[in-house]
């Protein structure tokens, strides 16, 4: 049984997605007619919600209007659980759908694209419960059997198996975002090298911000606006470029002669190092024990 309701004068108005006519002599229920509904998640913003039933169909529903806009199906397959992605880094198309299935696959679907981008098969049993963690690049579930698998979200690789429940079933994963303890975001400076009297500092304060203070005119002169605490920091020999990193997986390059801006992915941890190489030619960015090695493209 799935309803939807909202307040009402003296009580709640119940809108159901679909009603079907009920032998006599047994009370109202208000359902979607399809098979039993198993999970129901909300998407960031509240503006959508997605349920998973037995017939293995994802289906993602607008509730302003109570109208189906999406469905994902599976043939054949159950479908047990369901997780929808956090908000990461403010980008509406990344959200995406964890689901798993009777069979022990967990397939992850993008509800902007309306397809699906993976499947994995982490489990030998059925899953019974999915979800991510709170930077999205991470897929946890849990199986009837009492497994837990760590896996990547976007290469669909297993890292980790947890064991210590086996033989009882996993009801519930819950995740939280990793405490910093009272630590503040690094304060990081740097010279310009295309004018030695300006000199870049980014650090914990009220915003969030580039400080560009000119040590001849003993001045603040600019201040560039930022999404988040930077974590790195470099200055291209080179060109008029900004790099930083950001501990939202996030790096970006501020063009500062033009005060343009763009982002980039691929990492997956906190971007705690940025280096131009002294022609300018690359750009050498770490996260955790990875690191990324980027083209800048001459102007």
């Amino acid at each position: 049984m799935l309803w939807f309701g909202q307040p009402g004068p003296g009580g709640w108005n119940r809108k159901c997605l679909c009603a079907f006519p009920l032998p006599s002599g047994q009370h109202p229920q208000l359902s979607y007619g399809f098979p039993q509904v198993n999970e129901v998640v909300f998407g960031p913003g509240e503006s959508h919600c997605a349920t998973c039933g037995e017939d293995g169909s994802v289906r993602v529903w607008a509730l302003a209007s109570m109208e189906l806009v999406i469905q994902f199906q599976v043939l054949n397959q159950s479908c047990l659980c369901l997780a929808w992605s956090p908000r990461c880094c403010g980008r509406p198309e990344q959200q995406r759908l964890a689901a798993g299935y009777g069979d022990g696959s967990l397939r992850i679907f993008s509800v902007s694209r309306t397809a699906m981008e993976l499947k994995m098969h982490p489990h030998p049993v059925a899953l019974t419960t999915v979800t991510f963690s709170t930077d999205g690049q991470t897929v946890l579930s849990g199986d009837k059997d009492g497994l837990v698998a760590v896996s990547h979200s976007r290469t669909g690789i297993t890292f980790r198996v947890v064991s210590d429940h086996q033989g009882a079933a996993i009801s519930t994963i819950c995740v939280t975002r990793k405490e910093t303890q009272g630590h503040l975001p690094p304060s990081l400076a740097a010279f310009c090298p295309w004018d030695g009297a300006l000199l870049m500092y980014v650090g914990p304060g009220v915003d969030k911000e580039v400080i560009i203070y000119d040590l001849s005119q003993k001045q603040v002169v600019e201040k560039i606006p930022l999404p988040f605490f930077a974590m790195s920091l470099s200055l291209s020999p080179g060109t008029r470029l900004l790099a930083l990193g950001f501990a939202e997986c996030m790096l970006r390059l501020v063009d500062c002669a033009t005060g343009t801006a763009q982002d980039f992915a691929g990492h997956n941890n906190a971007v705690h190092l940025c280096r131009f190489t002294p022609s300018a030619r690359l750009l050498f960015t770490a996260a955790c024990n990875e690191i990324l090695v980027w083209e800048v493209s001459g102007r």
